[in-house]
């Protein structure tokens, strides 16, 4: 079998590795397949994962390491059914779709959701119904609901730090934000609000919200360069999904990428194979996409009746060099939409690269 039955399974929590607890595994059972889920008769454990929109290559990262952890899951008699949906960010449309859920029987829902106030009621009503809930990447501030994240304060801070030292603590920078309103982005544009307060010598000259990807933020980047590359751009400050966008952006307006230091959150492969191509001044850090497989585990200790915390931290991958990129993050193999930071150091739920590729 290609990965590791339930029982060999870690959580980092709180920055430390647990050793997971063994299932009531069944094994060998046959299990049928379509697009987004994986069942058996095998009397396992029934899970969903609602997903707020796939519009970004982090999120199918994410919903491709979910099917496939759960498959096995599922071969291994852990799971008896696991599957996956997305509501195109559509709040209404994923309360239904959790609803459905509710109904349909699941032990469990894992989530990222579309705003987490407007879906903390249902998800508190599948609680109370019994179902497990466990939240990642958008957590939902209840006492029902259970959840996985990096710490995203600490994440922008991270970021904004790292540009800081290497400006010298002066100078003109561009920012590019995430989602409006989202929690994510709130949570890290405050990490990073609390490095600029200390250096009065840097000016935010603009900013905007480039979504995580690299189209979006092609086109904030084009709008701000329009409007502040006369000024001089002495560094540039994203939270993530868009480095690409910004390296073309500089080229495209006669600016070496190597001359501009840049903090970008996401390891997507593209911004890599730039950094390493390009001799960037480059700091990324990133939310890994096996938060999925993390919340399958919370999930599967509390239903095995296991005590866990309100709160499991995953650890934030970094990388400061392009040594560091070219040795252990880039991967020339695939496409640019590829997320390098794939799985842990350990590689605890034991993924491959043809799990986690884009579709």
């Amino acid at each position: 079998m290609r990965r590791k039955a339930y029982e060999e399974v870690s959580l980092v929590v709180d920055g430390t590795l647990h050793d997971g607890e063994s299932g009531s595994l069944c094994g060998g059972q046959e299990q049928t397949t379509d697009e987004g889920g994986a069942e058996s008769d095998n009397g396992g454990y029934k899970i969903a994962f609602s997903n707020s929109y796939v519009g970004n290559a982090w999120r199918t990262a994410a919903v491709n390491i979910f099917d496939a952890y759960t498959a096995d899951l599922v071969e291994q008699g852990v799971l008896s059914k696991a599957y996956s949906s997305s509501a195109d960010d559509d709040v209404q449309a994923q309360i239904n779709e959790i609803r459905n859920m509710m109904s349909e029987g699941y032990d469990a829902i894992v989530c990222i959701a579309a705003s987490a106030t407007g879906l903390q009621s249902v998800l508190e009503e599948a609680e109370e119904r019994g179902i497990v809930v466990v939240c990642f990447d958008t957590t939902v501030d209840s006492d029902l609901v259970y959840n996985v994240n990096t710490d995203q304060f600490e994440y922008g801070r991270l970021l904004a730090q790292s540009l800081a030292d290497r400006m010298g603590g002066e100078g003109n920078i561009l920012w590019i934000k995430g989602i409006e309103g989202n929690r994510v982005t709130l949570d890290r544009t405050e990490g990073m609000q609390s490095v600029l307060d200390n250096y009065p010598g840097i000016k935010v000259l603009g900013d905007g919200y480039g979504k995580w990807d690299d189209s979006t933020t092609a086109s904030v980047m084009s709008n701000l360069m329009s409007a502040y590359a006369s000024q001089g751009i002495d560094g540039i400050l994203s939270e993530g999904g868009g480095g690409h966008a910004i390296v073309q952006s500089l080229v495209e307006n006669g600016i070496d990428p190597a001359t501009v230091p840049i903090s970008e959150g996401e390891m997507f492969n593209s911004f890599m194979k730039d950094w390493v191509e390009m001799d960037l001044d480059a700091f990324c850090t990133a939310q890994p996409p096996y938060l999925a497989a993390a919340a399958v585990d919370v999930a599967l200790k509390v239903l095995n009746g296991e005590e866990v915390e309100p709160m499991t931290y995953v650890d934030l991958p970094t990388c400061s060099s392009k040594e560091e990129a070219e040795e252990k993050w880039y991967q020339p193999d695939q496409e640019g939409g590829f997320v390098c930071d794939w799985t842990d150091n350990n590689n605890t739920w034991n993924l491959t690269i043809e799990d986690v590729a884009p579709n």
